[in-house]
């Protein structure tokens, strides 16, 4: 009956974890962030922070936010451009994306690193075609994916995005 028990719990919990979003085995939260000029950024830190950690060596652009109230704006450093929506809270940042190998993952993957290189830290992706790896942790609308784009067995760019993938 014991035995019974722990089988029926088991196969119960499995089934519920794909009505929740599943979890992708090995990424974790602590994936979702890109290291840049020393320091780690992730989607939802403000745009400040990063002004204050990097400088105002940026290039800047806005335009009117199709989602929100107020200007999307974009600052564009040397390793990496960030893109940020007028959030009730300020301007968070809605994605990260660098073509440079000076930008990291928290498992030290760059551009220029091997599809090989990507799958051994982080395993088989959530989704991928020929050109992309995408990494989340669930698959509900808002939740962050790291993203890998390749160039034949190359990572060519990688981005930590809010919109889906």
């Amino acid at each position: 009956m014991r035995r019974f028990l722990a089988v029926f719990c088991a196969v119960a919990v499995f089934s519920l974890a794909g009505c929740s979003g599943q979890t992708i085995a090995g990424f974790s939260e602590n994936d979702l962030l890109l290291k840049i000029d020393g320091s780690a950024y992730r989607c939802r830190d403000s745009i400040e922070t990063v002004v204050a950690d990097l400088g105002d060596g940026y290039e800047y652009a806005e335009g009117k936010s199709c989602n929100y109230d107020g200007l999307d704006k974009t600052y564009t450093y040397e390793n990496a451009t960030f893109y940020t929506n007028p959030l009730p809270e300020g301007d968070l940042i809605n994605e990260i994306y660098t073509e440079s190998a000076a930008a990291t993952t928290s498992r030290g993957i760059a551009v220029g690193a091997g599809k090989a290189d990507v799958l051994a830290a982080y395993g088989e992706p959530a989704g991928q075609d020929a050109a992309i790896l995408i990494y989340r942790l669930s698959e509900e609308i808002g939740q962050p994916s790291l993203c890998f784009e390749l160039e034949g067995d190359r990572v060519s760019a990688i981005f930590l995005t809010m919109e889906q993938v």
